[in-house]
């Protein structure tokens, strides 16, 4: 007998067969690779979260409506867990998601503490005599990243922890065969075994060597990846819903095959059901909010890390601007589109893709030096310029280059990490190393993410709860 899994993840509001960047069809969204997949009583459809933000089409379903659309759209998924960025969008929305699914939410290392979201641990599906124990796990960095209001009702346990108590439990109800969907990705590289991460993000490859689960579902990192660690068959679904993994099992000898199915550009029953809405949001998209005196594009992102881009300082006057602070840092997201001269809402929402909020901190200039050391290691120098491995392996991370705004700088990028940071001035002053300044940037950076960890224990000055892409739609509905 053979089972067939098929398996999604970091779908992050990418239903309808666009990628909101304009109008056009395209091979990508959720709705779409539903019609590549067969369900029978042989097939278990799963889902490893991160699916509630992301796209414009989720924007639009938080702001205007609620999150029973999306469930009802997720309803062909039998076992799926909770992505970091599930809990973006506060206690009550999630909770709302939750409830309409038809599904079964498996998330092991989260307890919520109010008792109104049903989280059960693991999942055993018997089929035609075989066993199968089902795990849910989050990455427990979700306790570092997350705003503290919506964690409230949440308690987060450690990842490898979990999903080796629970292992336990599944050996006990004696299953043939145990799989863990885990929203976090893999630390190593899948095929040649090194290490590429020495955080606890990712623990994937610590738990296929060191647990025997027969297979993991991964996400997170947005990486289309299959193979064998130890015992252990990996997998991981790129994001977006561009594709989704596909994993036979033969009952016999537990062998085990994958292969990726990509969507398929036709109508179906959900897409029909929702396509007043999705039209909704691209009239709601293709509004004119400014006219701006001049595109802002992006460029090419060594040119725009070493030369400075106008883009990201129009996003730093403005952050600078509401919150008087001295200081603005923001990064970019991996694909972002760009403020043209006749913007529309589609324009703002494709350039700032986060859902952060704004948070001010009081640095000192001895700080302030780290940060910008941390910062550059994002280039490298060995004759040419070029991104450092770090920030694209094993996922790419641009958005973990900041652009500063309201100081200068000497910067030589040709030495060595730790000394190319030169003299930095504000207000053509020199900065020394007492000097304090209040510095503006998104919660998520204030977390020390991205390797920043001088901000962590930096005094808070101000915290703000409405996201930053908010600030900016109202910046220039108000020119």
């Amino acid at each position: 007998m053979k089972i067939k899994i098929v398996h999604t993840s970091d779908l992050h509001g990418y239903f309808f067969p666009t990628d909101y960047l304009d109008r056009e069809r395209k091979a990508i969204g959720y709705l779409s690779l539903l019609n590549n997949i067969k369900k029978d009583e042989f097939t278990i459809l799963t889902d490893g979260g991160d699916t509630l933000q992301g796209s414009s089409f989720a924007y639009y379903v938080k702001e205007f409506m609620n999150s029973e659309i999306l469930a009802d759209m997720m309803q062909n998924v039998d076992y799926y867990t909770l992505g970091n960025h599930d809990f973006n969008y506060g206690y009550d929305y999630l909770k709302n998601y939750t409830k309409n699914m038809r599904g079964k939410l498996l998330c092991a290392n989260v307890i919520d503490k109010s008792g109104e979201i049903n989280l059960a641990n693991y999942a055993i599906k018997e089929i035609k005599g075989f066993k199968i124990g089902i795990v849910g796990i989050v990455t427990d960095w979700v306790n570092l990243w997350e705003r503290k209001e919506n964690l409230e009702n949440f308690e987060i346990k450690d990842s490898f922890e979990t999903a080796k108590e629970t292992l336990n439990k599944l050996k006990e109800e004696k299953t043939d065969f145990n799989i863990l969907i885990y929203h976090g990705g893999y630390e190593i590289d899948l095929k040649t075994g090194e290490k590429l991460s020495d955080t606890n993000e990712n623990v994937g490859g610590k738990i296929a060597k060191k647990l025997d689960y027969d297979l993991i579902l991964a996400g997170h990192q947005h990486m289309e990846l299959s193979g064998k660690i130890e015992n252990t068959f990996a997998i991981e679904t790129p994001a977006n819903g561009t594709k989704a993994a596909v994993i036979e099992i033969d009952t016999e000898d537990k062998k085990i095959s994958a292969s990726f199915i990509k969507p398929k550009l036709e109508e179906n029953y959900l897409i029909k059901k929702y396509e007043s809405i999705e039209e909704k949001v691209q009239d709601y998209l293709d509004m004119p909010i400014a006219k701006l005196s001049r595109d802002y594009l992006p460029e090419d992102k060594i040119k725009m890390a070493t030369e400075g881009s106008a883009l990201a300082d129009l996003i730093n006057k403005i952050q600078r601007e509401y919150t008087s602070s001295d200081i603005s840092i923001t990064s970019f997201a991996n694909v972002v589109s760009g403020l043209k001269k006749n913007l529309t809402t589609r324009d703002v929402l494709n350039t700032y893709r986060f859902p952060n909020t704004a948070i001010v901190l009081e640095i000192d200039g001895k700080t302030l030096r780290k940060a910008l050391e941390q910062n550059y290691t994002y280039i490298e120098y060995d004759g040419e310029y070029k991104i450092a491995k770090i920030f694209l392996e094993p996922k790419e991370e641009h958005y973990n280059f900041d652009f500063f705004y309201g100081i200068s700088f000497e910067l030589n990028l040709k030495k060595e990490s730790g000394n190319k940071i030169g003299k930095i001035y504000f207000k053509k002053r020199e900065i020394e190393d007492e000097d304090k300044f209040s510095i503006v940037m998104n919660n998520y950076r204030a977390t020390g993410a991205g390797g920043f960890d001088m901000y962590k224990k930096l005094k808070v000055l101000k915290n703000y709860d409405k996201e930053i892409s908010e600030i900016l739609l109202n910046y220039f509905r108000n020119l």
